[in-house]
């Protein structure tokens, strides 16, 4: 039995819940909000906003292109929220930093629960990512050298995108070039019966069919995985799991070690020029 099976609901509720570590979940949101907001003011002649890669409204990124020809690595953040919350309006804090490393930096947009259900968002986020992989060299981007990155939620999509049947999709084997993952969640079944459900309405079929954990790929690019030192013994134990997972099935993996960071502040790593997170993708990048 997996830990989560023994749990009584209050905590489950609690183990699920990334801000009963913190004091005031705001904090963080209003640090998204400032930050994202000050660099698309700072990079507004870098910025291609509101690109459209599906019919959904909410089909959108912002794509940040370095001064220059190209081609230029790209860089693409799948935000969080538990699939309800968040957009890619809080999503540019980070691409400044890549700017200033000719990286093409992409805030990527998805339709929330409960207007879209948890299969719908995948699939959304899925035909981004390929859009993305066929259109980079439009906007100066190398379709050889594309990385992903997505936190809480995301995280989960970012591993939703790695399992994709790229054959159907013309490529002979996963396109990317690597992948990070940052406090994701991989086993969706303890998510059913805690109010994360309440806007996603998901049955147990439903959490079993979109769960990572269930559908690891044989082959893929690297991963690189980390979770706050300051999450809940559930983030940390799904985690490791799924990196497990994908070690035995032959996939490069990593693990940063995230000291005294939480499930929100860790993003802003990506942010920081010598951040440990950013410093992981950019090895991925020139490798």
């Amino acid at each position: 039995m997996k830990p989560y099976e023994n749990m009584d609901h209050e905590t489950l509720q609690r183990e699920y819940s990334p801000s009963s570590c913190i004091d005031d979940i705001m904090v963080f949101i209003d640090q998204y909000t400032e930050k994202s907001a000050a660099v698309r003011e700072n990079l507004k002649d870098n910025i291609r906003p509101n690109t459209k890669y599906g019919p959904e409204q909410r089909s959108h990124m912002d794509i940040f292109v370095p001064d220059g020809d190209g081609p230029f690595p790209v860089h693409i953040f799948i935000h969080g929220g538990y699939w309800q919350q968040l957009s890619k309006e809080e999503s540019s804090f980070a691409a400044e930093n890549f700017i200033d490393h000719d990286i093409i930096f992409i805030a990527l947009d998805y339709t929330l629960a409960p207007e879209a259900n948890i299969h719908e968002i995948i699939d959304q986020t899925r035909r981004g990512i390929i859009s993305i992989l066929k259109t980079a060299p439009k906007f100066n981007g190398d379709p050889d050298n594309i990385t992903i990155s997505g936190s809480s939620a995301g995280g989960h999509l970012v591993a939703e995108v790695l399992s994709t049947n790229w054959q159907k999709y013309g490529y002979k084997s996963c396109p990317l070039k690597g992948a990070l993952t940052m406090s994701g969640v991989f086993d969706l079944v303890p998510l059913v019966k805690t109010y994360v459900n309440d806007p996603l309405k998901m049955t147990i079929k439903d959490a079993h069919t979109a769960s990572p954990i269930n559908h690891v790929p044989d082959n893929c690019c690297p991963i690189i995985f980390t979770v706050g030192q300051n999450e809940t013994s559930e983030f940390h134990r799904q985690t490791h799991e799924y990196k497990e997972a994908c070690n035995k099935k032959g996939i490069p993996t990593s693990y940063v070690e995230m000291p005294i960071v939480n499930h929100f502040d860790i993003v802003f790593s990506l942010a920081e020029k010598n951040g440990a997170l950013f410093q992981a993708v950019l090895k991925q990048i020139k490798a």
